[in-house]
């Protein structure tokens, strides 16, 4: 996935060694690992506009840091429960529940930093340590089943007749000394970004109140995270002397009405907006009262990336093709490296039969994108369109190897190789990826 630095610019972090990039190795096929069982599972939200708003505030986060030795990758998890996770590797997920009761995206900012913390802090790898008696598939499948164990009866079930959930547990459960440290490390994380580190106490104090008024009981995060007065406390102390900043993004609202649009079952703390009353009608099929909200929506806030790319989907469900692809590629003008918009705007292109115009589209954002398996599958159908076969079979390569399922893109690579398909440049790639690994 990416090629790890042996850097410190922080000493207060620690230095990554020889051994450390073995641990880092064994974290990301860990991270990695779990995340796909999540998401065979069904548990991951894959919804574009919605992964693509949850990376940006990692990303904004993990530009203040002094250096990286590992890729992050952010994502939404379907359950209600009010939960987020530092997972080995860099991998960070963050339950609907707990979206439901922020109220800004600075708090939700917050918990991703303090998880960031986690990472940072080698947390994950002593996780690892201490499980050196488990194998690695058989960690992957306890810590996924303990992850959604609130709605997966059968699988906290499995994990209870296994006679392992205990020390299993113990892997995902922070020490007191883990969070002071994820505390500290996260409050700095926030001061150097856009963020309010202010945020953090706040939410802090949020989950406290709540738990202590019953409305939480049980709540997955205090159990992973415990919070008290004294941890409270100290993050007060560490921001004392800063000034409140405004709020990074006031369209944070705009999120949680489209997050509860795709998943309201997840969401029972949302109130009900001008804009999730349209989505409403655009799920129950009421198009024209929806376009009418949407409309007002967008002259109150031409530039709002969720108002436009609602009304684009709202013409696309009608059938209004040529209409949708020309609001979604009028919003691309806007945001011009945005995937979500893009994947929307090359389907319809190649709904109406225009793949040229599709795979233009898709080049644009390729320079940017060319790690993501989302760039490719838009490849694979815009070359198929084409009847490109050499480029669609290169392109369904590559969308494995990005997907991390190298072994299947290896093959398909010596496949390519062996027929003479390719160009210079692509075969001088494809050998490239062939020997590094």
């Amino acid at each position: 996935m990416f090629e790890p630095k042996i850097v410190s610019a922080d000493p207060e972090l620690p230095l990554l060694g020889e051994t450390g990039i073995l641990n880092l190795k064994k974290e990301i096929e860990l991270g990695s690992g779990l995340y796909k069982k999540l998401k065979e599972k069904g548990y991951v939200i894959e919804d574009p506009m919605l992964s693509r708003y949850l990376q940006d505030i990692g990303e904004s986060l993990l530009s203040s840091l002094d250096f990286r030795v590992r890729d992050y990758y952010f994502y939404l998890v379907k359950d209600g429960s009010v939960n987020a996770f530092a997972a080995p590797g860099g991998y960070i997920g963050v339950n609907v529940g707990l979206i439901d009761i922020t109220s800004s995206e600075d708090e939700l900012a917050s918990v991703l930093a303090h998880e960031i913390a986690h990472v940072e802090l080698m947390h994950s790898m002593q996780m690892i340590e201490r499980a050196k008696t488990i194998n690695m598939a058989s960690m992957i499948s306890i810590l996924a089943a303990i992850l959604v164990s609130s709605q997966d009866v059968e699988a906290a079930s499995a994990i209870i007749y296994t006679g392992i959930a205990g020390s299993a547990q113990s892997m995902i459960n922070f020490t007191r000394a883990n969070e002071y440290e994820a505390d500290r490390v996260g409050v700095e994380v926030l001061k150097k970004s856009e963020y309010d580190p202010q945020a953090m106490a706040d939410f802090m104090r949020l989950l406290q109140s709540r738990e202590q008024g019953g409305e939480l009981a049980g709540i997955e995060y205090l159990r992973t995270h415990p919070v008290n007065s004294n941890r409270i406390a100290e993050i007060t102390s560490r921001l004392s002397g800063l000034q409140k900043k405004p709020p990074k993004s006031t369209r944070y609202q705009q999120f949680k009405d489209y997050l509860f649009y795709l998943y309201p079952e997840n969401l029972p703390n949302q109130t009900v907006s001008r804009f999730s009353l349209a989505l409403g009608y655009t799920r129950n099929g009421q198009y024209i009262e929806a376009e009418k909200i949407y409309r007002e929506l967008i002259d109150s806030d031409p530039d709002s990336l969720w108002f436009n790319y609602a009304l684009a989907e709202n013409m696309e469900y009608q059938q209004r093709l040529t209409e949708a692809s020309q609001l979604y590629h009028s919003t691309l003008l806007l945001f011009p490296d945005d995937l979500a918009i893009a994947t929307r705007l090359v389907n319809v292109l190649l709904l109406q039969d225009l793949p040229q115009k599709a795979l233009d589209i898709a080049m644009q954002l390729y320079e940017n994108h060319k790690t993501k398996p989302t760039i490719y599958q838009l490849l694979v159908d815009t070359y198929t369109k084409l009847d490109n076969a050499p480029l669609r079979q290169l392109a369904e390569a590559n969308y494995q190897w990005y997907n991390d399922n190298k072994k299947q893109a290896k093959i398909q690579y010596k496949a390519l190789l062996s027929k003479g398909l390719l160009d210079v440049a692509d075969e001088a790639r494809v050998k490239e990826k062939l020997d590094a690994n």
